[in-house]
């Protein structure tokens, strides 16, 4: 979310190189084995959530406990590794001791939502929008790393932030629009579809500010997905956004708490991309 202008667990276990090397490598596998039924053992759907920072997720928890509890596979992506959401109260200064923080916090969110470990890009927070050498290199880069763990992984359904980026911060419209990208090259099966959170004004203007901020709102008509969930989902998104202590105190946190559940209503509602048909889950 790296709400803070000056904007948690043990370092990664493997280096970059070596991570990239697994994701081509499984993308590989992937092109050997494309007539196979399933995405993973064990599982017979699987979720994509593509967002920029940790603790982005919480504003879809409840669907991605949904959809773990219910037996598919739910994988998590951040892009940015939130090294400068820094608070005072905190201790925690800016820079690689803050982004390890934000690391362990992610993976934190992941064990309470039920989902695989999250996979960390760890691209300069507040910097997808670098002009050197030349603009959009950092976005394009982004967007290939994107194209690789999609080949890797198969999901059914990808969700990433809208044009809107909840409440507009740079990151999260930029991490959006390489997943869109993506999408839009047709390098991703037509079947599979990609979704943008979204409410309706009706909720955005009157509920309390997440992260300190107020989301934008999504015309109703465009808003075709509806996804419920049951109160040991919003429990564990709960449980989510308290592992995220870095970036709010305990009151903020109750606040954030308040915001969702008026936001939510017992259900997160999405745009498709390429204005989908109503319908009540992702896959």
């Amino acid at each position: 979310m790296s709400t803070r202008e000056s904007t948690p667990f043990a370092s990664v276990s493997m280096s970059f190189p070596r991570v990239c090397l697994l994701i081509l490598l499984a993308g590989c596998a992937h092109q050997a084995g494309r007539g196979s039924e399933s995405n993973a053992p064990g599982h017979s759907q699987t979720l994509l959530a593509v967002f920029a920072h940790p603790d982005d997720e919480t504003l879809v928890a409840p669907v991605l406990s949904r959809y773990a509890r219910d037996g598919a596979r739910v994988v998590l992506v951040i892009a940015t590794d939130g090294r400068r959401g820094a608070a005072d109260w905190t201790g925690v200064p800016a820079g690689d001791s803050l982004a390890t923080v934000r690391a362990n916090e992610a993976r934190c969110s992941a064990r309470a939502l039920g989902i695989e470990p999250p996979i960390l890009l760890r691209f300069p927070d507040a910097g997808l929008a670098d002009f050197a050498p030349w603009p959009g290199k950092r976005l394009d880069t982004l967007a290939v790393r994107i194209d690789s763990i999609i080949r890797a992984v198969r999901p059914d359904a990808v969700i990433t932030w809208g044009p809107d980026g909840g409440y507009g911060h740079s990151d999260h419209r930029l991490t959006g629009q390489a997943v869109t990208q993506v999408f839009q090259a047709g390098q991703v099966p037509a079947n599979v579809p990609l979704f943008f959170p979204g409410f309706p004004e009706t909720r955005t203007a009157q509920a309390p500010p997440w992260y300190g901020q107020h989301l934008h709102p999504v015309s109703p008509t465009l808003l075709t997905a509806t996804v419920s969930f049951t109160p040991p989902d919003r429990e564990a998104a709960w449980k989510s956004i308290a592992c995220h202590w870095s970036q709010a105190t305990g009151e903020e946190q109750a606040q954030n708490r308040a915001a969702l559940d008026y936001l939510w209503q017992g259900m997160v509602t999405f745009q498709q991309w390429g204005r989908g048909s109503k319908r009540t889950s992702l896959f």
